[in-house]
């Protein structure tokens, strides 16, 4: 790997030096795959995020400003973007694991855990699909990408208590949404 820290390799990148780019993929591929494989639980899906991420990173280096902030969060910004638009085709195409799938089928305990989840997880993601765009940002890049508030103030170009902000009323419209689906269900019994 060529020496230097990744923003220096950035900035050789965007001068048109493939190999520092190279190198950047290696630096940062693993933990732009795991973070797409954590968020999508599908390896497909992420290795193909990850390789969308960095196609648009060097598509896109030109727009990457040192002063703005690290280079991470300017990549992880790339990232929750794939992954939001690969949530929405896994919701269209297909809206249950095979792995889930194979537990319902076996039956008992284990089948219903596993569908539960699944519900679970599809009811927080709609939920947080249904907040302000804004709001919405903040959380997939705070609590999916571990970016710290600074971070995500530096990439979304707002300030840190703006971030914070954004953060708070995402919270509470994510417990209200979530509050009715666990309201509902205490009302099934």
């Amino acid at each position: 790997m060529a020496s230097g820290d990744p923003e220096a390799l950035m900035l050789r990148a965007q001068r048109g030096e493939r190999r520092a780019f190279d190198d950047l993929v290696r630096v940062f591929h693993r933990g732009v795959y795991g973070y797409a494989l954590r968020t999508l639980e599908d390896p497909d899906d992420a290795a193909e995020v990850t390789q969308e991420t960095f196609v648009r990173a060097w598509r896109y280096r030109a727009s990457f400003k040192p002063k703005a902030g690290a280079l991470r969060p300017w990549l992880f910004a790339i990232a929750a973007n794939r992954i939001r638009d690969a949530r929405s085709q896994q919701a269209k195409l297909r809206p249950l694991s095979d792995e889930t799938l194979d537990r319902l089928q076996a039956g008992g305990e284990g089948g219903l855990e596993a569908y539960s989840r699944t519900v679970l997880r599809e009811e927080v993601l709609a939920a947080l699909e249904g907040l302000d765009p804004e709001q919405r940002e903040v959380i997939v890049l705070k609590y999916l990408s571990g970016l710290t508030y600074g971070q995500i103030a530096d990439v979304l170009e707002i300030t840190p208590s703006a971030a914070k902000m954004r953060a708070l009323r995402g919270r509470e419209v994510l417990a209200r949404q979530l509050a009715r689906l666990f309201e509902s269900d205490a009302g099934a019994l």
